[in-house]
């Protein structure tokens, strides 16, 4: 900013291993966001190693770091990112024509990730049609598809009531029991008690916390 460093991580040494459920709790401007960021090949930190299944990602390109991205994380996003205009099942089945799979294919495998969120009966509707939580269900869905080797959710649970939260909360804990890795961002302390681990995050400084 200017002349002035604006150290937003500082000293994180953190290894999550593979079929985690880990929580990264703090407040707004903690540097939770930066950490997802970094976290999702989406931002490159400045000094130190960041290894995504054993490899440097210091040294790929920002097309290999777009493949990572593609291939190796699935994204969920507080505010869903569903495409307003397609169907629920079109919205799925997207990172899978990116990827060149052929249409048959691609809605064959969208129609199955629907169903295993419980969407099975929602696949032709509009995104407008559909609730916060059911709208959250597809977004898991798509980025379940492409199977990829870590789940990276920013506040899931952020526009949802309740009820519909404690539902998004459980499906990952499930999805989490069948293998995937999980990182959860979020503020809110009922939600990370969820996870079987807890990374807190305060002025850029991380503090663990265990559960489950």
């Amino acid at each position: 900013m200017g002349n002035n460093v604006l150290e937003v991580l500082r000293g994180v040494d953190l290894i999550i291993e593979e079929g985690e459920f880990v929580a990264i709790l703090g407040p707004s401007g903690s540097g939770k966001s930066t950490m997802m960021n970094i976290i999702g090949c989406i931002d490159t930190k400045t000094e130190g190693d960041y290894l995504l299944d054993g490899k440097n990602i210091e040294n790929f390109n920002e097309d290999e770091l777009a493949s990572i991205r593609n291939d190796k994380i699935g994204f969920v996003f507080q505010k869903f990112n569903l495409l307003p205009r397609f169907s629920t099942l079109h919205n799925v089945e997207i990172p899978l024509l990116v990827r060149g799979q052929n249409t048959k294919t691609a809605k064959v495998t969208a129609q199955k990730y629907l169903e295993m969120v419980g969407l099975g009966d929602r696949m032709h509707h509009k995104p407008i049609e559909l609730s916060g939580g059911q709208q959250q269900r597809v977004a898991i869905a798509r980025a379940l598809i492409g199977e990829p080797e870590l789940l990276l959710a920013d506040e899931p649970t952020g526009n949802l009531d309740q009820k519909s939260g404690q539902e998004i909360i459980a499906l990952f804990q499930k999805l989490n029991e069948e293998g995937n890795t999980i990182i959860m961002i979020t503020h809110d302390e009922h939600v990370a008690e969820k996870a079987k681990r807890i990374i807190r995050i305060t002025d850029g400084l991380i503090y663990e916390g265990e559960r489950g």
